[in-house]
């Protein structure tokens, strides 16, 4: 008798961090009718988000700059250095200065889009990040 093979869920399970309600509905509604999407969660604060993210363990994080209380940068920097997750993470702004970008990816950020005009890119992250999860890393 053969062995029927492990199947693993490599669906993503998402959470959303805006304190924009018009974003986060924007975001889900791209998000929902894609088979690779499992779960979204989402957050309009730092705090909430830090509680989504010990009880949810997210594959992706999409992370406003601009939140209320702790900002998105430094609550990217918190997820690099203090937690045991290594989530993929879009970082979201209006404010495209290039010190904005460049600070993000090197504080760990793995992608940075416009709010304004990068929307069209997000279904290609969804693919990569699944990619790279299915292969075992997040990124090769």
């Amino acid at each position: 008798m053969m062995p029927f093979p492990i199947m693993v869920d490599r669906a993503l399970k998402i959470l959303l961090v805006d304190d924009s309600e018009f974003i986060l509905q924007r975001i889900q509604h791209l998000l929902e009718d894609m088979k690779q999407v499992k779960e979204i969660r989402t957050a309009t604060s730092a705090e909430e988000a830090d509680e989504w993210i010990e009880a949810f363990n997210p594959s992706l994080i999409f992370l406003d700059i601009n939140l209320p209380g702790k900002n998105g940068l430094q609550m990217l920097k918190d997820i690099r250095s203090k937690t045991t997750i290594d989530p993929v993470i879009v970082m979201l702004t209006n404010n495209t200065l290039s010190g904005y970008r460049a600070e993000c990816m090197q504080a760990g950020a793995d992608y940075f889009l416009d709010k304004a005009k990068d929307f069209s890119s997000i279904p290609d992250i969804i693919h990569q990040t699944r990619e790279k999860l299915i292969a075992g890393s997040k990124f090769n």
